[in-house]
């Protein structure tokens, strides 16, 4: 069975432990590994410190024991046999002190002759008073029997026994700084990675939910939405889930009413501006000047009101297509002229002109649809220029794309319209030139156009007015 934590901050929790559970284990073993080392330290000062000290007293009592040894041999006197017992008792007890420390085999076979010899001396000071009558004036010590000479060395065996102590201690430190340091060498980089894997999972959740929440502001409402990681997460996904079904039902509702509306418009248009060019015609008889003004607004107005009802139907039809319905080879160029015709009229009363650099370059796609691109892209060029300037229109390939570019020379787009500006029936602060005002949908529709055919359409920065950018893919010829 998995664990999934609840959530971030759970996530977080566990991998700021797990992070700091090597870390803690190598503060521990520091701990244990340098009072170790500061007890075998301590261990070793004590020892250094009782065996000079015994060096010394065996130096001093052998030689104070050989003269004692000497003094009875000559006198006979038996309080200075027990004055030799006294320091016999503290001589051999700092021998068996200083014999217990492992170190120099010198040392200790040094220390164990210098037993023997003072065994063999103690057993002839034993045995003389019995043997010898009053004070003996030739008495001295065999080499066997002598321990003044043989104790004299010790002071320096020990030197040499602490200094390969010391030594030892030192070899211990440095075998300690050089774990510490490999062991530091292992955790930090341990420690680091379970913190860079937690950090991962946290924004790698994070990630997941930020395009979950991009993918419904842009649009995307056709799969459902499951976001992986941590409970908190996995809710909120959860929750824009539901709120991607709830702007599937409002698109639809959307579409529903804008279809019924739509065509409920029409029937009614169709017949007010089938009366209004009857009544212009004269069929009821010839109209007096100011009625066939009157009778002309009413013509004007029915085809702007129809205009827009088409775009609307337009609108909910490419809104309802996921695919193109008919495709074929077109020349950009070819409906870039015919669109100048529609609108030709309108430049010449604006004395307004086009520069055009039209290359001959095919793309495959739906006639109806690209035509209203380029409609849509151009009436707004000359909607939004002031008279007596000029539109550029340019068609190019560049790489596998074609490139439409239209530029105008009016007073540009607001900033704050820019993130809004294919948002359907959204309409800019930007004046525009002439009476008419549009649905908003222009720029909708050809943005839903280019999508049906794997383009797109961009505004470019500008140092005046205008600059619209469609990529399309080129038909590649066989």
């Amino acid at each position: 069975m998995s664990f999934k934590p609840a959530s971030i901050l759970q996530l977080t929790l566990l991998g700021f432990i797990l992070a700091a559970i090597p870390l803690a284990l190598g503060l521990l073993n520091t701990k244990v590994q340098v009072d170790r080392l500061g007890e075998s330290v301590q261990q070793a000062v004590k020892a250094s410190i009782a065996a000079v000290e015994s060096g010394r007293i065996i130096s001093a009592q052998a030689l104070n024991m050989e003269r004692s040894a000497l003094q009875y041999l000559v006198l006979g006197d038996d309080a200075i046999l027990q004055r030799y017992e006294n320091q016999r008792q503290s001589f051999q007890k700092e021998i068996e002190r200083l014999s217990q420390m492992p170190g120099d085999p010198v040392l200790a076979a040094r220390l164990q002759a210098l037993k023997e010899n003072e065994a063999r001396l103690y057993q002839k000071l034993l045995l003389a008073p019995a043997s010898e009558q009053g004070p003996n004036q030739g008495a001295h010590l065999q080499d066997d029997e002598q321990l003044a000479g043989l104790a004299a060395p010790i002071p320096f065996d020990v030197t040499t026994l602490v200094s390969r102590e010391s030594q030892r201690i030192n070899a211990e430190t440095e075998a300690l700084r050089r774990l510490l340091l490999w062991q530091a060498l292992v955790l930090i980089p341990v420690a680091l990675l379970i913190a860079v894997i937690f950090s991962f999972l946290i924004a790698s959740s994070l990630r997941r939910l930020g395009r979950a929440i991009r993918r419904l502001g842009g649009g995307e409402l056709a799969g459902p939405i499951r976001v992986r990681g941590p409970q908190d997460v996995r809710e909120l996904g959860e929750q824009l889930d539901w709120l991607r079904r709830r702007l599937i039902a409002l698109q639809e509702q959307k579409t529903h009413f804008l279809h019924h509306v739509s065509h409920e418009l029409k029937t009614p248009l169709t017949a007010i501006r089938e009366a209004a060019e009857l009544l212009d015609e004269g069929i009821t008889g010839k109209l007096l000047p100011e009625q066939a003004e009157v009778v002309g607004i009413l013509r004007e107005n029915s085809l702007q009101l129809q205009a827009q009802v088409e775009s609307l139907l337009n609108f909910n039809r490419a809104l309802s297509e996921d695919k193109l319905a008919r495709r074929m080879p077109l020349d950009l160029s070819d409906l870039v002229q015919v669109a100048l015709k529609k609108h030709e009229l309108t430049l010449k009363a604006r004395h307004m002109s086009v520069k055009l650099d039209l290359q001959a370059v095919k793309v495959m796609g739906d006639e109806e649809q690209l035509q209203t691109v380029i409609d849509n892209l151009l009436s707004n060029a000359i909607k939004y220029s002031p008279d007596d300037t000029q539109v550029s229109v340019s068609v190019r390939r560049e790489n596998h794309q074609l490139i439409l570019d239209v530029l105008d020379q009016g007073w540009g787009i607001d900033e704050t319209d820019r993130r809004h500006l294919f948002e359907p029936f959204y309409q800019g602060k930007s004046p525009a030139s002439g009476p008419m005002r549009g649905t908003g949908l222009g720029l909708s529709l050809v943005r839903r156009y280019l999508d049906l055919h794997g383009g797109a359409v961009e505004l470019l920065d500008t140092p005046q007015g205008a600059h619209f950018r469609v990529r399309l893919p080129v038909c590649e010829e066989v």
